[in-house]
């Protein structure tokens, strides 16, 4: 092994993992998933000021229901395009029954409060919260866990942990101040972006840290 493969300059290591989680950014549909979350926010933010609560809702239904559309003609999955154009759908109905705007915010603000709630606890259980995520994905299988993989999981589902407090301690103070505009953009800095990019870096870690030991034994045993 020559001095190059001993030392791998940081810059590059830092540079690949980048490219890595880009790559699975963008393989999750991130820039897509991005323009449906932000999408009907900016237009419901747009139509409150000019025509109040009921014209944001609007606004907000109409972008979503079109980019559904959008996504449905392009082939994108059902499921999927259902599932964006149904929760602006929820949003809405808050805001058309309390008449406030800052309302079409409320269920986010309250999933990320359960969240913050089930990621810690699950801290204090033998099962961290990525770690059942991911057995339910197949991206770890299912029976014993090494402790170092236990570790790990622990870490990541502190990371998330965290990033739920901060909506909350964003997303929170602007409801109660009713600062509807505020609200929105942090709303969409905070949303579904930074959500889709903490599950590409979490893929990254697991990934990353995956044991080799299997593959070192399997010339052993050809031996």
């Amino acid at each position: 092994m020559t001095d190059e493969d001993q030392h791998v300059p940081p810059t590059s290591s830092a540079s690949s993992a980048a490219a890595e989680v880009f790559a699975k950014f963008k393989q999750l549909d991130g820039f897509k998933r991005s323009a449906d979350a932000v999408g009907p926010v900016l237009a419901f933010l747009i139509g409150y000021q000019v025509a109040g609560a009921h014209g944001g809702v609007a606004a907000a239904i109409g972008t979503a229901a079109a980019l559904a559309v959008t996504r449905l003609i392009r082939g994108d999955s059902v499921r999927v395009v259902s599932a964006s154009l149904i929760a602006v759908v929820l949003y809405s109905l808050f805001v058309q029954y309390s008449g406030e705007g800052r309302d079409f915010f409320l269920l986010n603000i309250i999933g990320c409060g359960i969240l913050m709630v089930l990621f810690g606890v699950s801290l204090a259980g033998r099962m961290p919260a990525t770690l059942w995520i991911c057995r339910k994905t197949r991206i770890e299988p299912v029976g014993e866990i090494a402790p170092d993989r236990l570790r790990l999981h622990r870490r990541i589902t502190a990371v998330w942990l965290v990033n739920w407090v901060l909506h909350l301690m964003v997303l929170a103070p602007l409801y109660a101040l009713n600062l509807v505009a505020a609200l929105g953009i942090a709303a969409m800095l905070l949303g579904k972006p930074s959500v889709v990019v903490l599950v590409a870096v979490t893929w990254w870690q697991v990934q990353r840290s995956r044991p080799t030991h299997r593959d070192d034994a399997e010339p052993a045993a050809a031996d």
